[in-house]
Order: C-alpha cells, then sequence, then structure tokens
C-alpha cells in the first residue's frame, strides 16, 4: 500500500529545493518516492494554484515554478 503524497508535501519538497524551476522527478527524488506517486497531490497543488507549468524543455518534460497563490 503506498502512502499518498499531499500537495503541502508537493510544495514543501518545491521549497527544499531552493531553486526557482523544478521538474516532477526532481521532487519524487525529494520525496524519494516515484514520480507516479506525485500525480494526485502534484494535480491538486496546480489547481489550488500553488504551481504552474513554465514550460516544457526541450525533451518535453515539464519544468514548473512555485507561485504566490
Amino acid at each position: 500500500m503506498s502512502n499518498t503524497i499531499t500537495p503541502d508535501q508537493i510544495v514543501g519538497a518545491a521549497e527544499e529545493l531552493d531553486q526557482p524551476e523544478f521538474t516532477r522527478s526532481q521532487l519524487a527524488e525529494k520525496l524519494g518516492v516515484k514520480t507516479t506517486e506525485l500525480k494526485d497531490g502534484f494535480k491538486a497543488a496546480r489547481q489550488s494554484e500553488r504551481l504552474e507549468k513554465v514550460r516544457d524543455d526541450d525533451e518535453g518534460t515539464g519544468i514548473f515554478k512555485l507561485t504566490d497563490g
């Protein structure tokens, strides 16, 4: 049984990365989980406007940043 990653954990991990932009993979590594385990918490953090997508890099990987929301 997998633990559910919350939007608060996602935002906290992003803050701990101490960089302006990040990928889902970086957040997963910080939290010690697989990227797929972030899905629900990441979606909720985006819907609550705490994270926003900045762009896709050359490989199509989404780059995100924290918002003031």
